[in-house]
Order: structure tokens, then sequence, then C-alpha cells
């Protein structure tokens, strides 16, 4: 028999299980950002920057204002955090590579990587012959780098092709970034040890599923395998039924569609929840961030139809960087931000309200300081609209 929660508790879990509730530390150090990647399991990387990198946001929205060079010396100097291929490419914890290394690679179809391999990535022992070699290489550091071929992406080249096949691979790991290009080493040197024990794959798949799900707080099986090292859960049905039939998982009703869980771990933080203890916060989310990034269960789950329009033509799209408004446990708004660094200023570029929230049920003293919190971190002005003047 499932227990019944209801969707607010629900929303109110999944918030606090992202730590995006409750008190912030102060100051902040690299241990707290280190043990919230433990706790979310990874920052997701992508180039857009038109307010900040995507994974200096993510860890803004939970730890508020931070210095972003403790990324860097958890990621360069101390090197408890790597780059690899979570969600997409993303940081991840340095204790997790024996799990990465258990599950399938991230590339799909095999028979496509098998062509991949023999006909674009080609350089794989010149590559590791001159990282040994040098200690770190960047691709511009090989004349193959200048054959060039048009990925649909832009132009690339086998070297780059290789570097990326042998970081998916475990064999070499981005060692610092010069501009928007990467240094690479072995990773083993670079780490100080060998990769070490190796889980059976069917262990890993548990492990990272139970993961997924405490990440996410409340879940589906597919929402489980859609999140943290997405689409890399092979045989996660049989593991999910072992998981329920012995009591790790257990099944909520949510009063909606789908068959919903929670881990037996967290089931006494949703009785803290549901007897009132919530401690809620407002601050605007990336919209790459672990909490939304899984856009069909934020539709399930908050009713909040998401989309990233950064690709939308301009004339069919609402805004380019839209940041989400988190209000306790509920999403009431969409902020189209853009950072103006030459002026030194965080432009609202727009602003829509969930329905029932418009005019003056707009919170709006918490939405100010989400907005001057943002900017303090950029350490830029704020120009809004007058509402939050």
């Amino acid at each position: 028999m499932r227990r019944k929660v209801r969707i607010e508790h629900a929303r109110r879990l999944a918030v606090a299980r992202q730590r995006l509730s409750g008190s912030r530390p102060k100051p902040i150090t690299t241990d707290h950002i280190h043990e919230l990647v433990q706790a979310i399991g990874c920052l997701q990387l992508d180039p857009t920057a038109v307010v900040a990198r995507n994974h200096l946001l993510v860890v803004f929205s939970r730890l508020g204002p931070f210095d972003p060079k403790l990324v860097d010396a958890l990621l360069w100097d101390e090197r408890r955090l790597y780059e690899y291929w979570a969600h997409r490419a993303s940081i991840v914890p340095t204790e997790d590579r024996p799990l990465h290394a258990a599950l399938p690679p991230p590339w799909g179809d095999p028979r496509r990587t098998e062509s991949w391999m023999t006909t674009r990535a080609r350089f794989s022992e010149l590559v590791l012959q001159r990282v040994a070699a040098n200690g770190s290489v960047r691709a511009a550091d090989f004349e193959e780098h200048a054959e060039k071929y048009e990925s649909g992406w832009g132009d690339r080249s086998p070297i780059a092709d290789t570097l990326a096949l042998l970081w998916l691979q475990g064999r070499i790991v981005p060692a610092g970034r010069v501009g928007s290009g990467r240094r690479w080493a072995l990773a083993d040197g670079w780490f100080g040890a060998p990769l070490g024990e190796i889980p059976d794959q069917s262990v890993a798949v548990r492990q990272a599923a139970v993961r997924s799900l405490r990440a996410l707080g409340v879940a589906t099986a597919q929402q489980v395998k859609d999140h943290f090292i997405r689409s890399r859960y092979p045989g996660l049905a049989s593991v999910w039924k072992q998981l329920a039939a012995e009591g790790q998982i257990v099944a909520v009703d949510l009063g909606m569609k789908g068959d919903w869980y929670v881990h037996a771990e967290d089931v006494d933080l949703l009785e803290q929840i549901e007897a009132g203890a919530f401690e809620p916060r407002t601050t605007l989310l990336s919209p790459f961030d672990n909490l939304i990034c899984d856009r069909s269960r934020t539709l399930a789950l908050w009713a909040f139809d998401f989309r990233l329009e950064i690709y939308v033509p301009k004339t069919k799209r609402w805004g380019y960087f839209v940041m989400p408004l988190l209000y306790g446990e509920r999403i009431i708004a969409r902020f189209d931000l853009a950072v103006d660094r030459q002026a030194g200023v965080l432009n609202v570029v727009g602003e829509r309200w969930e329905p029932g929230w418009e005019g003056r049920r707009r919170p709006a003293r918490p939405t100010k300081h989400a907005l001057d919190e943002l900017a303090l971190f950029l350490g830029v002005g704020l120009r809004r609209p007058s509402i939050y003047r």
C-alpha cells in the first residue's frame, strides 16, 4: 500500500534534498561546496554565461554569494572535484571515479561509437605518449589539430575527438583551463593514485539509483534514470524491484499519475516536513539547475511548464536566459536576465508570473532580495522594474 503524501510536502522534500531550504553556512568554504556536490551528484557545465556559468549558479542558489575561486580550488588544487560526464559534461566528486568507471560509457549507440573511434578519434597513442612526456597537453599543442571537419555544432578536429574519447574512457582528465580550452593530464597521475577497485556493474547501478533518488527526494524510476548519470542505468528495472522488495525505497501516492517513491532514509525528513519543519527560501534558479533540468518532472511535480529557449529564434521565444523563481516549495515566476558587464549591471529584461501570482500577490520583498543577492554574487548593480526599488 502506498503512503499518501500531499503535493506540497513532496515538493518540500524535493527542495530540501536539493539543499534549497534551511539555513546556509557562513563563511562558505571548499568543504561546503564539496559536500553540496556529493549530495546533489553533479554540477552541469554549460558555456552560456549571459548571467554566469551554470555550475556557479547552481552553487549560488544553494549557498548564496560565494567566491567562485573556491570551485577552482576544488578542481585544480585540492582535486576533490573533477570534470566528467553525468547529466552531461559536469563537475563531479573525485570519490565517484570507480562508480563512473563501472557504468556504461556515456556515448549512446555502441555501433556509432565504434565508427567514431575508428574514423575520428584516431590519435589515442600519440596523445597518451605526449601527455606522459609533457605532464599535460592542450589540443592546440598538436599539429594534427589543424585538421578540421564540420560536426554540425561547428568545426572539430580528430585531436579534439581523441581527447574527448580518452576523457570518457577515464584515461585522461581536465587539468586546468586556458581561456575556454582545457589542459589534459593522465588521470592516475593527476589524482595521485590508480582508480582503485571498480564495483560490479549491478552494484554500481544500485548505488547510482539510490544517489539519484535521494538527490531528487521523490521520483519515479524513469525520473531516476534521467537524473545524475542520465540514461546510464543498465538493468535498472530489476534493481528498482529489488530495492522496493527490501524496503529501501517506499512507494508514495501523490494523487497524480505515476509510481512515485522516496528513499527509506528520507522518510524521517518527510515526516518532519509534514509536521511543519520546513525553512523556506526565495532564490533564482539557473535554467540548467538540478531541481528543474528534467522538464517533464518539473511539469508533473510543480505544474511549471519550462523549456530552454536559448536556441529558439528570437522572434519565437519569450526570453533568452530565463531563471525561474523558487519561493519556498513553489516555482512562481520566471525572469529573463542578462548582465551588462561593461555597465556593471544585472538587467531584468522581462518577468512573467505564474497564474495566481500576478499583480498584488507578487511577493515583492523576497523577490527583490533574490535579485539583489544574485547581483551581489555577480559583483554588479541591479537595474530592475520600479516595483522592486
